[in-house]
C-alpha cells in the first residue's frame, strides 16, 4: 500500500508538473492564476506524501535484507523446520 502511495504521488507529481510547463505563460487573469496556483498547491501535496512514503519503503527494505541475510548466515540459529523446508544443511 505504501509503494502504490508513492507511485501514485509520484505519477501525479509528474502529471501536474507536465500541465504546468505546458500551460505556463505570463498573465494576470485571475482564472489563470488560480489554476497555476492549485497545480503548485498539487506538486506540493505530492513533494509532502514522497518525502513520508520513502523512508518508510527504505526501512521496510533494510529490514528484509536482515532478515535474509539473518537466513542463510552461517552464524545463524538453526530451525529445523524452515532448513527442511529449504534444503538448507
Amino acid at each position: 500500500m505504501k509503494t502504490l502511495s508513492l507511485m501514485l504521488s509520484i505519477g501525479v507529481f509528474v502529471v501536474s508538473g507536465y500541465f504546468f510547463i505546458n500551460d505556463f505563460r505570463d498573465s494576470t487573469e485571475l482564472n489563470y492564476l488560480i489554476y497555476m496556483s492549485l497545480l503548485v498547491i498539487l506538486m506540493l501535496i505530492c513533494v509532502v506524501g514522497v518525502m513520508i512514503n520513502l523512508p518508510m519503503i527504505i526501512r521496510q527494505r533494510r529490514k528484509m535484507r536482515s532478515l535474509i541475510y539473518n537466513s542463510y548466515s552461517a552464524k545463524r540459529i538453526p530451525n529445523k523446520e524452515f532448513d527442511k523446508q529449504f534444503s538448507i544443511h
